[in-house]
């Protein structure tokens, strides 16, 4: 697997300043041919190893850890958590030292009726002394239409509505602002497929006590 070549260390600005938390939309970031091969990997909806969650905040959501990963996906995930790309963007964010890890994360995907209520993540890793700092999120929708359903929104109010669209990548620091999810459900027959790594930091002063997932009323 191959990044496109994409220089973050110019982007800082615009991933600190931007509003509602500091995040940044990028698209074509990664090759195409690539991606599609990713997506290709995805198991059907109703492949049994599929982790599924019975709340209704998180309704319809399937989550695919490493048992289910392809060559491609497996080869994607090596680079999301290489030592390079924990670099670029601790250039482009200024959060560090970051090291991967895919706790939670994977592959994800969520079907017809299917929605991720607003939240903010839990903020310590389950097993080591590392707060959670960065989202690293990339789509794999080749088509996909607003009325579908599934638009990610960042903020407590939605402020920032992303579609989930092919080859678009979001990055996004993780803390007491960072409300995000897609609550309008998926509507029809489209599957919302996706790919998401996520970058710890050590424990700072101001972590605070380790809590799981907030939700929000939306």
């Amino acid at each position: 697997m191959t990044a496109a070549t994409f220089d973050l260390a110019p982007l800082h600005e615009q991933f600190a300043s931007a509003q509602p938390f500091p995040h940044i939309v990028l698209d074509g970031l990664w090759q195409e041919d690539e991606l599609r091969a990713c997506a290709a990997e995805f198991p059907p909806g109703d492949d049994r190893r599929w982790i599924t969650y019975p709340d209704p905040k998180e309704y319809g959501k399937r989550a695919g850890a490493s048992i289910m990963w392809g060559p491609m996906t497996r080869n994607f995930f090596a680079l999301a958590q290489s030592l390079a790309m924990c670099g670029r963007l601790e250039e482009l964010t200024g959060i560090g030292p970051l090291t991967a890890d895919d706790v939670g994360g994977g592959m994800h995907m969520t079907g017809e009726g299917g929605r991720l209520a607003m939240h903010r993540d839990f903020n310590v890793h389950p097993t080591q002394p590392l707060e959670r700092r960065l989202n690293l999120l990339v789509f794999l929708n080749e088509e996909w239409e607003r009325k579908w359903g599934g638009t990610l929104y960042l903020g407590a109010s939605g402020e920032v509505a992303v579609e989930p669209l092919f080859n678009r990548t979001v990055i996004f620091a993780c803390g007491s602002r960072s409300w995000h999810g897609h609550p309008e459900p998926i509507v029809g027959e489209h599957w919302r497929r996706s790919l998401a790594c996520y970058y710890y930091a050590p424990l700072r002063a101001e972590t605070g006590d380790a809590h799981s997932t907030v939700w929000g009323e939306r």
